[in-house]
């Protein structure tokens, strides 16, 4: 996995619809989220070690109801998760700004990404 550098570092901010890579584990315990994940495509039997991403759904203003108090713009990003072996689950995640920006770097579209749009179309 190559070193990539944070947008914080690179001086950039997030963008709505973009893929971000996330660099580091954020949290702990049971709500960890963990820079990277295994992953197994539905038609695969083989579990790989895959870079988790983020999609950016929305920047919000500070204060905003229903995201949770931050003096500064939030950043609401889904990202995906193995339920089973086969399905995926979507979850979602409010950050203030400037953690968001230390945390990931830029992304590219996860391969998984193409099976949850498959699995929502009922394939």
């Amino acid at each position: 996995m190559a070193d990539t550098v944070s947008l914080a570092e690179s001086g950039d901010t997030p963008v709505r619809g973009q893929w971000y890579r996330l660099l580091t584990d954020v949290g702990e315990g049971v709500g960890k989220l963990t820079r990277t994940h295994r992953y197994r495509a539905p038609d695969s039997d083989e579990a790989r070690e895959v870079e988790r991403h983020l999609l950016v759904l929305d920047l919000v203003e500070p204060a905003t109801a229903g995201v949770g108090y931050s003096a500064e713009t939030s950043v609401i990003a889904l990202w995906l998760g193995q339920a089973a072996p086969g399905r995926l689950s979507q979850h979602h995640i409010a950050l203030p700004m400037t953690q968001f920006c230390e945390l990931v770097g830029p992304g590219e579209e996860p391969p998984e990404w193409a099976d949850w749009q498959a699995q929502q179309a009922g394939e």
